[in-house]
């Protein structure tokens, strides 16, 4: 672009306008430009140009021209006395012309400091990877992984939890959550990974699942004595301990394993938890503190199970992983929901008046019982296919290929209707009892599975017990009614992640010193140490 400059009586000065390209600054005296002309600026390549045209030959469009300041004006005035002054600078030129030698000093000065500077860097690094490979080597002699291919032992898996913490925190390479322990003292969870697959293993082994997606440390630990032990070597790392009921009363009364004024090392009652599968409390410090794989508040409201935490549990990346068969290719079976044969002859036994071998349609009925404790002169029935003891895989594929899993009121609260949902199985779901004046009201009936009890139809039928016809017209629809895999809600993967992390990261010190002062207050309840 070219700025114009109206040019006065006397010379003035022209400068490129900020808009104009570069920004450069450029000084031309124009005194031979009369009133009658303009001085012309151009900006182009970094190099400034000035001359003078008529009034009369500017163009009459304003595009390529732009009408600069008078150098009248007053930011002009200031502008050429900053300019004949030598600027801000000016005064520190005049020191360096009266003083050359200070250029030499100052330079000298800068050029010292900088190699000061430069060799402390070098000694540092040096120093901090001397220390880094210190560390390292300390670390391969501490907790060796003996089998790192092994993951159904629990001392291995201790062994390489701790080495990569340590390794990670002597070069300060750790991920999110990773410096935080959670001591696992519940035997299911030494169980959960061994292989043993009843309900609270399986609760165990999904809560080990999110622990580590989450990026915490878990530490197992098998009993009191070397849970305090495990405890007292890193106290400031460990978030939570999770042990077994009876455990945890015992703890709290040793003053070997509780921490107390005499014993400040010991493990704080407020960061154990109970690991309880069943409804009400199982801690010193109440239900707050006790764990629970299902919502009891909900599921079972009268049962003192208001306060538990649900902490809750999931099948979905167990069950994920397992192919499913489409409904049109799966034989007319059901799978009867029982590992013991004594279910189909206590108290809770909801079809006694069932004829499996006489079904008003096409269909076989398979159970794998793994214990033949019926009472003694009892009889199975017929009609069932005993498939016997089954492994993990071998369930999950005749669950799997069944067209509807069977509840026949024990046990209670299984997983199992869980993975034959995840798997495109419905489930019959036994009514154990309800309130004859309102028999409709959920929350006022006990069946086999307490949460699955919501559900409707297609995936859950809940049938009365006794009930005859009511089962035959609830096994017909299902085993007619395909589902696609159904995961309930609080049972995903995500859900399990969030409720985990609110207990591993939730202020319990806090609610246990309100919990102490209640406690003193009405002399109720033992007392602890914070």
């Amino acid at each position: 672009m070219r700025l114009v400059y109206e040019t006065p009586d006397r010379g003035g000065g022209a400068t490129c306008h900020p808009n104009g390209d570069f920004g450069i600054t450029c000084i031309q005296y124009a005194a031979a430009c009369g009133h009658s002309r303009f001085l012309i600026l151009s900006c182009f390549e970094r190099r400034p140009s000035c001359s003078c045209i008529h009034r009369h030959s500017m163009p009459d469009s304003d595009e390529d021209y732009e009408l600069l300041p008078s150098t009248d004006s007053p930011g002009s005035q200031r502008l050429k006395r900053r300019t004949r002054g030598g600027g801000c600078l000016a005064p520190l030129r005049r020191v360096f012309k009266k003083r050359p030698n200070l250029v030499f000093f100052l330079s000298l000065a800068l050029f010292v400091s900088a190699l000061a500077f430069t060799a402390y860097d070098v000694v540092y690094l040096k120093t901090k990877l001397a220390l880094t490979n210190s560390y390292n080597s300390l670390v391969r002699n501490l907790w060796p992984v003996g089998l790192p291919n092994v993951t159904d032992n629990w001392e291995n898996e201790n062994s390489k939890a701790m080495h990569a913490l340590l390794t990670c925190m002597s070069t300060d390479t750790c991920s999110e959550n990773q410096t935080s322990i959670v001591l696992l003292s519940s035997f299911h969870f030494a169980n959960s990974i061994s292989g043993h697959v009843s309900g609270e293993d399986i609760w165990a082994a999904s809560v080990l699942l999110a622990l580590r997606q989450m990026g915490y440390t878990p530490i197992f630990a098998t009993n009191n004595d070397q849970l305090a032990r495990t405890y007292r070597q890193y106290p400031d790392l460990i978030k939570i301990v999770i042990l077994e009921g009876a455990a945890a009363r015992e703890c709290f009364k040793d003053g070997k394993c509780i921490k107390t004024a005499k014993h400040p090392l010991g493990i704080p009652a407020w960061k154990m938890f109970s690991f309880h599968f069943w409804g009400g409390s199982s801690n010193p410090l109440g239900n707050a503190w006790t764990l629970s794989p299902e919502n009891y508040a909900i599921t079972a409201p009268h049962s003192h199970s208001e306060e538990n935490i649900y902490l809750g549990y999931s099948i979905e990346s167990t069950c994920m992983k397992i192919p499913m068969m489409e409904s049109e290719d799966r034989p007319r079976q059901a799978y009867i929901l029982a590992k013991a044969t004594k279910y189909l002859f206590n108290r809770d036994y909801s079809w006694p008046g069932v004829q499996y071998d006489q079904p008003p349609f096409e269909v076989e009925f398979l159970a794998g019982f793994a214990t033949h404790n019926e009472p003694e002169g009892s009889v199975l029935p017929e009609g069932i296919e005993d498939l016997g003891r089954l492994n993990k895989t071998e369930f999950y594929r005749h669950l799997g290929e069944s067209r509807a899993l069977v509840g026949v009121g024990n046990p209670f609260l299984s997983p199992s209707p869980y993975d034959a949902l995840c798997m495109g199985v419905p489930f019959i779901n036994p009514i154990l009892s309800w309130d004859r004046n309102d028999p409709n009201n959920r929350t006022k009936w006990a069946s086999q599975h307490d949460t699955l009890k919501f559900q409707d139809p297609p995936y859950v039928y809940n049938v009365r017990k006794n009930d005859t016809e009511g089962f035959w017209e609830a096994l017909g629809n299902a085993m007619d009614t395909p589902i696609e895999r159904y995961i309930v809600p609080e049972m995903t993967m995500e859900a399990l992640k969030y409720r985990v992390g609110k207990l591993v990261e939730g202020n319990w010190k806090e609610k246990a010193e309100r919990l102490l002062e209640e406690r003193k207050a009405s002399g109720k309840g033992e007392i602890f140490e914070i």
